[in-house]
């Protein structure tokens, strides 16, 4: 019997130590079908605003992040700074920036560490997000508006789509004395939506994985960028307007160096804990400037309910307008949605300055 334990004990340890050291598999990254490469070639995508600069800003730790601006800086009547969402890019909204220039708005937008044109963390798997810690989302963005030198006069609404929303919320909360007047946050991601298992179980089970050493591999089931869909006429639990739904894939096609694949362990992980560091009355509360929340009427990716609790509960200043028919990729919709979004920003810079455009 004490032969059999000791066996079992054997080939348990060896299955432990063979996770813990299978090297991960090699880069390649996918080749779309000769059919999506000709869909793709032929997919409209606006184009920046004409007057748009990109540039780079190099962060505390060393790493290189895109950020890019209209040229209306010195005539706008306010900035309004963008963070996209998980795997999103700046190249996807052109012309959502170009119609709010011309309301008026001088726009910035940050690609995030890992995402778009930004560096990435790890050259060999140039499609995994990795951070130590969510907070570092939030730091980047405070050191970067703080290093643009914005006039002092100029009112500054900071924006955030999904995961963008939860690190501007991040930058507004760990960083009190950040240089913004109000947030606008287009379904946040203050608490994700975790599949077959709870929050609780997800954080476990996450927190197991990490033990083992495969805190950089995929979550289970995911990997590196494919497609959403072979026929780029489709809509999804996304978005329900197929002509904004595919930007991410076509530019992924085009620019293959802006992929971003499936959610690591780690990464994750990181996001839970940064979502159980937001989501109460205390952290959330001390948030003073005005907060307008977009929220999609049928979103599968973040939870609404929590989203409604933390407006009507925890922020001291907060709209909260839920856009019927809509999904959570509420930047993708139709212009009817996009417009009615365009109001609620000049609604919000209304609330700021007490001056009704």
């Amino acid at each position: 019997m004490r032969r059999a334990f000791k066996w079992i004990f054997v080939i348990l340890l060896v299955a432990v130590l063979a996770v813990y050291f299978w090297p991960e598999k090699r880069y390649s990254p996918h080749k779309v079908s000769a059919n999506y490469q000709s869909q793709a070639d032929n997919f409209y995508i606006p184009d920046m605003p004409p007057d748009w600069t990109w540039s780079m800003f190099e962060t505390a730790d060393g790493t290189k992040i895109r950020w890019g601006e209209t040229g209306n800086r010195d005539a706008a009547r306010a900035t309004y700074i963008f963070v996209p969402g998980y795997t999103a890019t700046l190249d996807m909204y052109g012309e959502q920036f170009d119609k709010l220039a011309r309301r008026g708005y001088h726009v910035m937008g940050l690609d995030m560490r890992g995402q778009g044109g930004s560096e990435r963390h790890r050259s060999a798997f140039p499609e995994k997000l990795w951070v130590k810690d969510f907070g570092v989302y939030g730091s980047d963005i405070r050191d970067w508006i703080s290093a643009m030198n914005l006039p002092s006069d100029r009112t500054v609404i900071l924006a955030g789509s999904s995961f963008g929303g939860n690190t501007v919320i991040r930058a507004a909360g760990d960083h009190p004395d950040l240089p913004i007047d109000g947030l606008f946050l287009y379904a946040p991601a203050i608490e994700p939506m975790t599949g077959k298992y709870d929050f609780e179980e997800s954080k476990t089970l996450l927190t197991r994985f990490i033990r083992i050493g495969r805190g950089e591999r995929y979550v289970l089931g995911q990997g590196d960028w494919k497609p959403e869909s072979d026929v780029l006429t489709t809509t999804s639990n996304c978005s329900s307007y197929a002509k904004r739904l595919h930007y991410r894939d076509v530019i992924f096609t085009r620019k293959p160096e802006q992929r971003v694949g499936g959610v690591t362990n780690k990464w994750f992980y990181e996001f839970l804990r940064s979502s159980e560091h937001m989501n109460n009355q205390a952290y959330l509360s001390g948030i003073k400037v005005p907060v307008t929340m977009i929220t999609a009427e049928v979103d599968d990716f973040v939870s609404n309910a929590v989203n409604a609790k933390a407006c009507t509960t925890y922020f001291s200043d907060c709209r909260e307008l839920v856009i019927p028919e809509t999904k959570h990729c509420l930047l993708q919709e139709n212009d009817a949605v996009q417009n009615e979004m365009y109001d609620e920003v000049d609604a919000l810079l209304s609330r700021i300055t007490s001056d009704p455009y």
